[in-house]
């Protein structure tokens, strides 16, 4: 009997000693995950600005504004591009323009250009738009421009206009505060205007053609337009 017994507590006692090393086991503490570092987001490179001369492919700041341009623009100034030289029968221009200061009734007979009154709406430079003397009239539609609404007007030089009698033989539309004025190159041009507000600030993008250019030639330019994204 003893001799079972014995053996019996000695199992126990086996017993006991694995359970306690199971649960000292189970109690010691889980092995530390080690943990992700961070990976810093990289800065977006900034678009370089509008070069002078040729301007190969590519997305410049030019102005107020980003855009994306295909080949065979050349850039005028540093918000203006174009192609053709603008003139007649198929050139075509972009060119941004802010702080609009005197918009002429009369094109033709503008006098001399002095920048006029700073600050005007949207609504009041259409509205000075719509008044000027044209040989057709001018309807305001609304647009988007990078997500910005805007007004879209179509201002075109007469057919029948005589440049060369206008005041200082050129048809001038409008002058800005720094007195640098827009001229256009020949009868029958067209200055596709989007007119918008963005953060106080009355914007305008001209876009010019004639009536020459082809079909192609306005998609490039919606194309331009459409790439456009206002700098902050």
């Amino acid at each position: 009997m003893r001799g079972y017994i014995g053996l019996s507590i000695l199992a126990v006692a086996i017993a006991v000693g694995l359970l306690a090393g199971a649960c000292a086991a189970s109690a010691s503490p889980p092995s530390s995950v080690p943990t992700a570092t961070a990976v810093p987001t990289p800065s977006p490179t900034p678009a370089p600005t509008l070069p002078a001369g040729q301007i190969p492919l590519g997305t410049y700041r030019a102005g107020f504004a980003t855009y994306t341009l295909p080949a065979g623009w050349t850039a005028f100034d540093s918000r203006t591009i174009l192609k053709g030289n603008a003139n007649p029968p198929n050139g075509m221009a972009v060119a941004l323009w802010q702080n609009i200061g005197t918009v002429y009734n009369d094109p033709c007979h503008a006098g001399s250009p002095s920048p006029g009154p700073t600050g005007l709406t949207v609504d009041a430079l259409v509205a000075a738009f719509v008044a000027q003397k044209r040989g057709s009239p001018v309807t305001p539609v609304d647009v988007t421009v990078d997500g910005f609404a805007a007004k879209q007007i179509d201002l075109m030089v007469p057919l029948d206009v005589n440049v060369a009698a206008c005041d200082g033989g050129q048809y001038t539309s409008w002058t800005d505060t720094s007195a640098d004025d827009r001229y256009n190159q020949g009868p029958g041009q067209h200055d596709l205007l989007d007119i918008l507000s963005v953060n106080g600030k009355t914007l305008v993008i001209q876009r010019s053609f004639y009536p020459a250019n082809t079909a192609a030639d306005l998609a490039e330019l919606q194309a331009i337009v459409d790439s456009i994204k206002i700098n902050s």
